[in-house]
């Protein structure tokens, strides 16, 4: 109901109505946005696999992890290194699939010039541990 400036006031259950309406639409949006996870640094863990790969310029192998992971409606296919714990103590490949976990592009080179790990996205995995992916594509 649109109301001009004479009429505003007359009316008080017709304006608190469309107050209740937009107040309930804010609602909505903020709901969904809760339950369907819309934070930009949010990724979903669909699959898990490794396999042990060789390792480089030097003889043995390691695990490499890959997953596929959820995000703003991509598929984002990563893989994570179990060596990158010689670089950073606290570093590893451990998400685990159907959980959700807050992550953040890697810096550039540039701005990370003292960092010792280099990497594509940057997470924190439930135990507060860090996780660094390199992302193989999206789609």
């Amino acid at each position: 109901m649109n109301l001009d400036i004479e009429t505003r006031g007359m009316f008080p259950l017709a304006e608190t109505i469309s107050t209740l309406k937009s107040s309930t639409i804010l609602l909505l949006i903020l709901a969904s946005c809760t339950l369907t996870a819309c934070s930009h640094d949010s990724y979903e863990v669909l699959e898990r696999s490794e396999k042990d790969v060789p390792n480089y310029n030097s003889p043995g192998t390691h695990t490499e992890v890959h997953y596929v992971m959820l995000h703003d409606k991509r598929k984002i296919h990563a893989t994570c290194a179990s060596e990158i714990d010689r670089l950073d103590p606290n570093a590893r490949c451990s998400f685990r699939p159907l959980r959700t976990y807050k992550c953040v592009l890697g810096e550039d080179i540039g701005e990370n010039k003292g960092a010792a790990v280099l990497s594509d996205l940057r997470c924190k995995d439930s135990d507060g541990n860090n996780v660094y992916l390199y992302v193989d594509k999206a789609e």
